[in-house]
């Protein structure tokens, strides 16, 4: 069939140029995709245009088949860039979440964590309750570094430590709190204290178990060791979940145990003796920072502390210490007139990690604030002489201990309690320069202050335990 085509009116009938003649050979749909995926969008959105040009003119209308191979043609590289189009889309909509993701990851990445271990929440709570039954094991592993830092020598010229050295560790503080950190931290947010001892106890050592935590829940509260005490320690069941192993001990816990010692001394003994609570020294720190026209008004407030008590009487003040994360011990201990000596600052620390001159600077402040203030009226009978007491101020002499040091990062609490407890059965009377030779690294096993944690949540399920029966 023969067919004349008018090139000048299809050339004048438009500005565009003349559609390309497409020739449809018997290629297959794979062929026909690969040769389509080699054009870019550009080139198949123009492609598409001239084809449907080519259709709507005379080109179309003059084919044998009616344009039928054409339209199927156009269907063909429609489909390609729809198909592309999809793609796009998803991959918008991917980086769109993705994203999103990310923000809410940075605003609030706990949730993030919470939400990843979700599915695991059934199993901790049940291993929680089943493995707090097996006794409690000082954790050593074979290739454990032992934590050491000789403090042999130091005094109160002892710069302190560095930020980074404090910093790095802290890192392992932070690393063994993601099981259990600090108890405060963790009652916050309200998470489970989740056990890494694989074994699983008996069935019948975890029905024991069971019907011990209905027994503690009967008893929610408790005051410790009265109700009526004024400075009884009041102790929720859910407290005791400080005391889970590789748990940091809270306040609440600690403060237990030393009303605990106070109320275990006798009578005639405890009179020696002044225990500040854990949350003294953090208001002590504030009068000694407050502005110096405010000074004298915040020490006057803070005397409420130990109202009615001289503490130049006492023989020794305990004043525990709890500063990023960490606990350590100062004991102010006033010797015998005979020794003419003036008040003696002792540090206990079981990683070195407080600085020791920052904490001696706030507590000269503090005695030095209550020797003006005893100053001012009739001074009682005091064990210094009159020289030593007139010059109190430059009498004070820091000391650095050298204490067994512990072999994790969680038990710094028990060490503390260990500390005291251990130093009141050893130092019988006022403190003499002898029993100075009792400290040392070798004073007692890491693991004695470890095992505190067994013994103390024992002494409570006890109470928690009589309690219910009352």
């Amino acid at each position: 069939m023969k067919f004349t085509i008018d090139w000048e009116k299809i050339i004048n009938d438009d500005e565009d140029p003349p559609a390309e003649l497409v020739v449809t050979s018997a290629m297959d749909g794979e062929e026909h995709k690969e040769v389509l995926s080699n054009l870019s969008n550009t080139e198949l959105t123009e492609k598409i245009r001239r084809l449907k040009r080519s259709l709507s003119g005379t080109i179309g209308a003059r084919l044998r088949d009616g344009g039928e191979k054409l339209r199927a043609n156009i269907k063909l590289h429609e489909g390609e860039l729809e198909r592309r189009q999809q793609v796009g889309s998803q991959k918008a909509d991917s980086k769109t979440v993705n994203a999103f993701k990310k923000e809410i990851y940075a605003l609030n990445p706990c949730d993030h964590k919470r939400t990843l271990n979700r599915q695991f929440s059934q199993r901790k709570c049940k291993r929680e309750l089943l493995s707090q039954e097996e006794p409690y094991k000082f954790p050593v592993d074979k290739g454990e570094t032992v934590l050491n830092i000789d403090l042999k020598g130091r005094d109160s010229s002892t710069p302190c430590y560095s930020e980074e050295k404090i910093a790095s560790c802290f890192s392992k503080k932070t690393k063994a709190s993601q099981a259990q950190s600090s108890h405060t931290k963790r009652h916050a947010y309200g998470e489970a204290v989740v056990l890494v001892d694989e074994e699983e106890p008996d069935a019948n050592k975890a029905e024991e178990r069971v019907d011990e935590v209905v027994e503690c829940r009967n008893a929610t509260k408790i005051y410790y060791p009265s109700r009526v005490d004024p400075e009884s320690v009041e102790i929720c069941c859910s407290d005791m979940e400080s005391l889970a192993p590789e748990a940091y001990l809270s306040s609440t816990i600690m403060n237990f145990y030393i009303r605990y010692l106070q109320k275990k001394k006798a009578h005639a003994d405890v009179d020696e003796y002044h225990f500040f609570n854990t949350y003294f020294y953090k208001k002590l720190k504030e009068a000694v920072l407050s502005k110096q026209n405010e000074k004298e008004a915040s020490f006057f407030k803070l005397r409420r502390w130990w109202k009615g008590v001289n503490i130049f009487e006492k023989a020794y003040i305990f004043l525990p210490i709890h500063e990023d994360l960490h606990w350590s011990l100062v004991i102010i201990c006033i010797p015998d007139k005979e020794d003419q000596l003036g008040p003696i600052l002792l540090h206990l620390d079981s990683l070195g990690l407080h600085c020791s001159k920052s904490l001696f600077g706030t507590i000269r402040k503090f005695l030095e604030q209550e020797w003006k203030f005893l100053r001012q009226g009739e001074v009682p009978a005091l064990p210094f002489s009159d020289k030593i007491w007139e010059n109190l101020p430059r009498r004070i002499d820091e000391n650095v201990i050298t204490v067994p040091q512990q072999r994790n990062e969680y038990d710094c609490g028990l060490f503390v309690l260990f500390f005291m407890e251990r130093f009141m059965e050893e130092v019988h009377g006022r403190l003499k320069k002898k029993d100075f030779v009792m400290f040392g690294r070798r004073w007692f096993k890491p693991e004695e202050a470890s095992r505190l944690r067994m013994k103390i949540h024992n002494i409570l399920e006890e109470e928690f335990k009589n309690a219910s029966e009352d």
